[in-house]
């Protein structure tokens, strides 16, 4: 370590080489140390099953030579998809404190040092540079809930990330923190189905003309263009819309995404006193032009401090949600995926 509390050269030269893998039972997951310790895949071994969704131009290297751009198209090519952490702002580039926070905030970009690594879990630490606050990750591969009798003893099916923020800074910060949480096929299909202790939903006027944050509607209910949608059921990956939504007002803070046919269920819990709101959006060939060229299909969920998803100047004008961080502060959370077939035994028989 540098003198100033950075990782010297050959630590960064490690940080930036490339994926890493954890293992354990019957997942097997990579992640990105040089670009916020994000996870980029997550598969079930016992079939090669991807569960999280992959941008189909891939991982950019870090460094790569790139053509100059906005803020907005930096990131979108940046983006690999998967699960990665928000901080501490999303979506729209704000300039805050004098800095230039660009899309989606620093913390998705921030490479990581790996304090500690096994064969099934890793925690990971890096300092930020535009904001002054450390994030500590801990990415786990888990044995399966209690719960979860026909799973085999041992096998890992669940993932946790846990995240703590603390501002080693002399000046209070404000900030909006999310995991954003990308799943693709087989999960998503349009068999698939998603059940969630949302109460309320909000949608995203962007995405949705005439409408207004204000047009509140009960869970699966929201306002489509032009029609009322339901976003318990998956639309065909030709349907050709995007639907971008606000959960909130949760009996309980879990979301469960079946898909029977394909023999899968990713059951979505995670701290909702610290992250009251998910984020929902899907995409299913409604985003035309960079980067998706109207050929996406995906679920992100993401669970949240704040909403709307529009950068921390929204959440302050919009919803008041945005927070600050005092000096010294430390802020804790967690979240968990966890992967099972919902199948009876005598459907996983008949279909094999």
């Amino acid at each position: 370590m540098t003198e100033s509390g950075l990782p010297d050269a050959q630590v960064w030269a490690d940080m930036l080489a490339g994926t890493r893998t954890l293992t354990g039972g019957s997942l097997s997951l990579t992640y990105l140390p040089g670009r916020g310790g994000s996870i980029v895949g997550l598969h079930r071994t016992t079939d090669d099953t991807p569960i999280l969704w992959q941008s189909p131009w891939g991982i950019v290297p870090i460094g790569a030579t790139r053509p100059p751009a906005t803020a907005s198209v930096t990131a979108q090519e940046m983006w690999a998809g998967g699960w990665r952490t928000l901080y501490p702002s999303t979506g729209r580039a704000i300039t805050l404190y004098g800095a230039d926070m660009g899309y989606d905030g620093e913390a998705y970009l921030a490479p990581y040092r790996i304090e500690e690594e096994s064969e099934s879990s890793v925690r990971l630490r890096t300092r930020l540079v535009r904001t002054p606050v450390e994030i500590v990750r801990t990415i786990s591969l888990l044995e399966p809930s209690a719960d979860d009798t026909e799973a085999e003893a041992g096998a890992a099916t669940r993932v946790r990330v846990e995240e703590t923020i603390r501002n080693v800074g002399k000046q209070a910060v404000e900030m909006m923190w999310a995991n954003e949480i990308v799943l693709g096929e087989p999960l998503i299909g349009p068999g698939t189905t998603l059940d969630t202790g949302a109460s309320v939903v909000r949608p995203e006027p962007d995405v949705t003309h005439s409408v207004s944050y204000d047009d509140l509607m009960p869970w699966p209910r929201s306002q489509g263009n032009g029609a009322m949608i339901n976003l318990r059921r998956i639309p065909d990956a030709d349907a050709g819309t995007t639907w971008q939504s606000y959960l909130s007002d949760f009996t309980e803070h879990q979301a469960e995404i079946t898909n029977a046919e394909a023999g899968l269920k990713v059951r979505l819990t995670w701290d909702g006193e610290m992250m009251p709101y998910l984020w929902y959006q899907m995409e299913a060939g409604g985003k035309h032009d960079f980067p998706h060229y109207s050929g996406s299909y995906y679920l992100g969920l993401s669970p949240a401090t704040a909403w709307p998803r529009q950068g921390l100047n929204d959440a302050r004008r919009v919803s008041s949600t945005a927070q600050w961080l005092g000096v010294g502060e430390e802020r804790s959370t967690w979240i968990e995926l966890e992967i099972s077939d919902p199948r009876t035994p005598d459907d996983r028989a008949d279909q094999a």
